[in-house]
């Protein structure tokens, strides 16, 4: 009998430090900050005047970091080795934690951040490995998003890897305007599929930044590539540039490089861009034509609903100056991959507008890897960017070159 009892008082035990070891697995990380010369912060990291507002700092402890009038500062640091334990959690608790905080708070943030456009580093929206903005952070544009569950089922048809290649992934979309709407809304897109073991593979889809004039989100197609701005959209394109000397394309190899599992392909192969055709049978607008309104309709949406259609653009199309008009007019060679499909109910979010962070990756990575997407028969990136670019031309990341001696 004492057997029994003791066997069942260390059953009881083991069971005990288990359960206390699964509650601290759902601790996400830390949010103690640090810098990437490895000293901790003491302040929030935000974008500063001496850094002319491209790079988050942060004051250090002690005698760490660099010197200046105002006190010892440094780059912070938003690398997955500072969220090493989130990082190394399987895809499905990532979906859990995320969805958790994303249904916490149904409520939308309250406006659209003008000056925070100016006084913000777009560095971090392609730098930030972390699961989730700095605090002091504001989405620059699409500021409000409704946000579902998705299943990508990708056909044996499709050559890629990583999150292209042929199978079924669970990942997140947030669909939201670009900008407070005024006689519109400019639809958006931003993808994020937790993988096991490494970062998250997250994209973005736009189809221009001219100010909406329509108020159905499905009313236009949606690419990773769209054409340079003009007029006043033009000054607000212009700040990304601080990262990308082609803000207009966003990168594909990164979400090619690893599998939803973690598998590593190298090098990965991905597509020249990728082209997202609307389901012409969803239409938002019918209500209030506002934002909540719009909102309000996305969020009807039922589970197992067609959003998209899912194309890659195996070569470019002309000279990709209209890179998000019909399929068959800004889509070279392509083929179709997936249809994308709620897995959930649709929702605003708090936390989805004010932390959930899809981070974007520079085309001059693509082109690295591979170096014929730049220029083919009609085609020419200097061209379709706006400017002249080069493969290795990207602005430097914050902390390389010493690029400034002063955060004062």
């Amino acid at each position: 009998m004492l057997r029994f009892t003791l066997l069942l008082c260390l059953a009881w035990a083991l069971q005990s430090l288990r359960r206390h070891s699964e509650s601290a697995s759902t601790t996400a990380f830390s949010n103690t900050f640090t810098t990437l010369d490895g000293c901790k912060c003491k302040d929030e990291c935000f974008a500063k005047l001496g850094t002319q507002w491209k790079c988050d700092t942060c004051k250090t402890e002690g005698s760490c970091g660099t010197w200046s009038v105002t006190g010892r500062w440094g780059y912070c640091d938003y690398s997955t080795s500072t969220v090493r334990s989130f990082v190394d959690r399987s895809y499905s608790s990532k979906m859990s934690y995320y969805w958790s905080n994303i249904i916490a708070n149904r409520t939308r943030f309250p406006s659209y951040p003008l000056l925070s456009n100016i006084l913000s580093s777009v560095r971090t929206s392609f730098d930030n490995y972390r699961p989730e903005m700095p605090p002091r952070r504001e989405k620059m544009i699409h500021s409000v998003g409704s946000v579902c569950k998705i299943k990508v089922a990708i056909g044996k048809q499709s050559p890629y890897t990583g999150l292209l290649a042929p199978g079924t992934h669970s990942g997140l979309l947030r669909m939201g305007g670009a900008v407070d709407p005024a006689d519109g809304i400019t639809p958006g897109l931003g993808f994020k599929f937790p993988r096991s073991g490494v970062h998250d593979g997250d994209y973005v889809g736009l189809y221009s930044l001219v100010q909406g004039t329509q108020w159905n989100f499905f009313g236009k197609n949606q690419s990773t590539h769209i054409t340079p701005a003009e007029g006043v959209t033009a000054v607000l394109a212009k700040k990304f540039e601080d990262a990308s000397n082609c803000p207009y394309h966003v990168g594909l190899s990164d979400f090619a490089q690893y599998s939803q599992s973690g598998r590593e392909s190298n090098p990965p192969k991905f597509p020249f861009k990728l082209f997202l055709v609307a389901n012409s049978n969803l239409k938002t607008g019918r209500g209030a034509l506002s934002i909540d309104g719009v909102h309000a309709e996305l969020d009807a949406i039922a589970t197992g609903t067609t959003l998209y259609s899912m194309f890659a653009c195996r070569t470019a199309k002309g000279d990709e100056l209209s890179p998000t008009e019909t399929l068959e007019e800004s889509c070279g060679n392509p083929m179709f991959l997936a249809h994308i499909v709620t897995a959930s109910e649709c929702t605003t979010s708090y936390y989805g507008d004010k932390s959930f962070q899809f981070r974007h990756q520079r085309i001059e990575e693509d082109w690295l890897l591979e170096p014929g997407y730049m220029s083919m028969p009609g085609y020419s990136a200097n061209v379709a960017c706006g400017k002249r670019v080069d493969a290795r031309g990207a602005p430097p990341k914050c902390g390389e070159g010493d690029m400034l001696n002063s955060d004062a």
